[in-house]
């Protein structure tokens, strides 16, 4: 566990995912391009079954952003961060990067501003899909580390 005087970052736990839900939520309500595919209630259920097969950091007390890591695939499954430009998702990156050299993930093609912030971070576009699961085109960030 990190700690300074503003945040704390810690592994998840199960109890933790309907937090997690809630900021995904949050994101989707105010994101014009992104359908509604899942109410919090689904969401929740979805990301406490995806933490036994991912590392999930999340930060805050109460939780106020949260990542996602898929160790089989390499790849990033989530960042979620309530308040940009206070370094949180920086926080949470690098605890993921921490022990890694190589990472993948794949973000929604409309959302502009954390393509800048991954680049920023060393990742580079590498690929582009018409189609991501929920039928919105994606790009495919990789980094490795230097």
């Amino acid at each position: 566990m990190i700690q300074n005087e503003i945040y704390t970052l810690r592994r998840a736990i199960i109890n933790d995912a309907s937090a997690c839900a809630l900021i995904v939520d949050d994101w989707i309500e105010k994101t014009v391009e992104m359908p509604r595919l899942f109410d919090k209630h689904k969401l929740t259920k979805m990301i406490r079954n995806a933490f036994p097969l991912r590392e999930v950091w999340v930060i805050g007390q109460p939780i106020n952003a949260y990542i996602s890591y898929n160790p089989d695939l390499l790849q990033m499954s989530a960042l979620y961060v309530i308040s940009r430009g206070e370094g949180i998702g920086k926080i949470l990156l690098d605890q993921v990067k921490s022990d890694r050299k190589y990472l993948r993930l794949w973000k929604h093609e409309f959302n502009n501003a954390p393509h800048k912030f991954y680049k920023r971070e060393g990742f580079q576009l590498k690929n582009r899909k018409d189609r991501g699961s929920d039928g919105i085109p994606e790009l495919q960030f990789d980094w490795i580390e230097k």
